[in-house]
């Protein structure tokens, strides 16, 4: 099985003030980190075996009709409709929402333990990564993390159907996914590792609180406790396991995008999968990753 030795940032034993603090192009984490150098396998030999019920995320086809990521108009106008109808037909879910997007750019990036975490989708606002996209690209989500925290789950898939107009309506199942897909050339210098669910445990995780701000606080005058900090978007960040079985798709190009779980309401099937961005030693290259993830709710009725 071919594979590289990555070294991937798990939350460090002992962590307290766990957070991410985000601002328009910037962001500031107080979560402590540790470097592991763990085995990414290739995936692609092994592209039929992956499925969003199986092993949390799916390699699809699919090339879109926009012709610049950066436009926010094509985004919202053309990318929210492609990726919604995705989502429908790998899910057969009833209904299907575009929620949140946003850029990453690799340049400048060094993988310092502590970097980013994808915790930027679940503002409060909902549709607040948009703007920080059209402020500037983010940085590469460089930690072991999912999206939103399962103690949050509940809470987001109401703030959802509130947007929606459907708050009265009752569904039986609801899944919150990320379609990411790189549009800079291969090979990608800063590719994403998903990590199969069947190798995670399901206690595993703990929050990363994810305060939208419109500046960055001095490091130093960061509080010890956040009033309401069970209130508040929270995304899971994930201690090692020499357990974890990592995987990724080498040298993504413009037809593909990768899907995965960040929570379904499911828990019979797989229902979420730890991922993280990760510097590939064996890349040296002149283009800088640069990718887009949208997030998307698919309800079930």
């Amino acid at each position: 099985m071919a594979a590289v030795t990555a070294t991937l940032n798990y939350v460090a034993p002992g962590s307290q003030r766990n957070r991410l603090y985000v601002a328009p192009g910037a962001h500031m984490s107080t979560t402590e980190y540790e470097p592991h150098a763990v085995q990414v396998a290739d995936g692609r030999p092994y592209r039929e075996q992956f499925s969003l019920d199986r092993t949390g995320f799916t390699l699809l086809h699919h090339r879109s009709a926009v012709t610049d990521f950066r436009d926010a108009a094509q985004v919202d106008a053309i990318y929210a409709a492609e990726a919604r109808r995705l989502v429908a037909g790998v899910t057969g879910a009833d209904h299907v929402a575009a929620v949140s997007w946003v850029l990453r750019s690799a340049a400048g990036s060094d993988g310092a333990a502590g970097s980013d975490s994808a915790a930027e989708s679940e503002s409060a606002a909902g549709d607040r990564s948009a703007a920080e996209a059209r402020g500037g690209a983010q940085p590469p989500a460089a930690d072991v993390h999912v999206d939103v925290h399962p103690d949050r789950a509940a809470g987001r898939f109401r703030d959802f159907q509130d947007r929606l107009g459907l708050p009265g309506k009752t569904f039986r199942r609801a899944i919150f996914t990320s379609l990411w897909r790189t549009f800079s050339p291969p090979p990608q210098d800063w590719p994403l590792a998903i990590c199969d669910y069947r190798s995670t445990d399901d206690a595993e995780g703990v929050p990363n609180l994810m305060l939208v701000v419109d500046e960055l606080p001095a490091r130093a005058a960061v509080p010890d406790v956040i009033e309401d900090a069970a209130a508040r978007p929270a995304a899971s960040v994930f201690a090692f396991s020499p357990a974890h079985r990592w995987w990724y798709f080498p040298d993504m190009h413009a037809g593909e995008a990768l899907l995965f779980k960040l929570h379904d309401t499911d828990h019979t099937v797989t229902w979420r999968a730890p991922h993280t961005a990760f510097r590939d030693p064996t890349v040296t290259t002149s283009h800088n990753r640069v990718s887009i993830e949208i997030r998307t709710v698919a309800f079930f009725y």
